[in-house]
C-alpha cells in the first residue's frame, strides 16, 4: 500500500481538504483507499463524519502516533493490508504530531507500506501569527513535507500569498507548493492531480 500523511497545526483545516482529495481520487477508478484518523482526546469528531460520506475510516485514540500510540499505527497498517488490501491509505495525524517521527516509525516498523507521500497544509490566514509565536510543531510539519498546500488563500490577497510561500520556502525549499482553497474548490485539481501520482 502507499500512504499520503496530511500534516497541519490545529484548525488549519485538514479534514474538510482530506475530504476532497479522497473523493476526486476514488472517483472514476478502481483504488480502494482507507482514512485513518488521529485523534489525541477519546471521541473521535471527524471520523464519524467521513463515514457519513461514504469512505472507510479507522480511528486511534487516546494519544498521538507519532508517541503513545506508535505500535497501534504499525499494528493497524499491517491490519488493514491483511484484511482490506487498499491501494492507499490516507492519514491525518492529529495537530500536535511530529511527522519525521512517524516516518522513522513506519521505517523501522511497518513494511506493508511501500511509499509515503507527505503533505504539509499550511493555513494562509495563521501562518504568520504561529511564526512570530514561535511554533517549533508548525515548522516540524513543513520540514518534511514534499507537498505543501497553502490553504484558505481565499481569505488573503495576492501580496499576502507571495510573502506566506517565500517564508513556507525558506523552510522547506525543494517541496511543491500549492495555494488552495477547500471552501472556494480553487486549485484542488492541481492538488489532487500531484497526490495521484502515487498511483501511475
Amino acid at each position: 500500500m502507499k500512504l499520503v500523511m496530511l500534516t497541519g497545526f490545529l484548525g488549519v483545516g485538514k479534514t474538510t481538504l482530506l475530504l476532497e482529495l479522497v473523493r476526486a481520487l476514488a472517483s472514476g477508478n478502481d483504488l480502494k483507499f482507507v482514512i485513518l484518523e488521529n485523534e489525541v482526546g477519546e471521541v473521535g469528531i471527524d471520523g464519524s463524519y467521513l463515514e457519513s460520506q461514504g469512505l472507510k475510516v479507522k480511528e486511534l485514540f487516546s494519544g498521538c502516533i507519532c508517541c503513545q500510540l506508535a505500535a497501534d499505527l504499525v499494528t493497524t497498517l499491517n491490519q488493514l493490508q491483511e484484511t482490506f488490501a487498499p491501494d492507499g491509505v490516507f492519514l491525518e495525524p492529529s495537530g500536535m504530531a511530529i511527522p519525521r517521527n512517524i516516518l522513522e516509525t513506519m521505517d523501522k516498523y511497518c513494511k506493508v507500506v511501500e511509499e509515503v507521500l507527505v503533505v504539509s497544509i499550511v493555513d494562509a490566514e495563521r501562518y504568520g501569527i504561529l511564526l512570530e509565536a514561535g511554533m517549533p510543531l508548525v515548522i516540524n510539519q513543513i520540514e518534511p513535507a514534499q507537498v505543501i498546500a497553502i490553504s484558505k488563500i481565499d481569505l488573503m490577497s495576492e501580496e499576502e500569498l507571495s510573502d506566506i510561500a517565500a517564508k513556507v520556502r525558506e523552510v522547506n525549499p525543494s517541496a511543491d507548493i500549492i495555494q488552495v482553497s477547500a471552501i472556494k474548490g480553487t486549485n484542488l485539481e492541481i492538488l489532487t492531480r500531484r497526490i495521484g501520482q502515487l498511483w501511475t
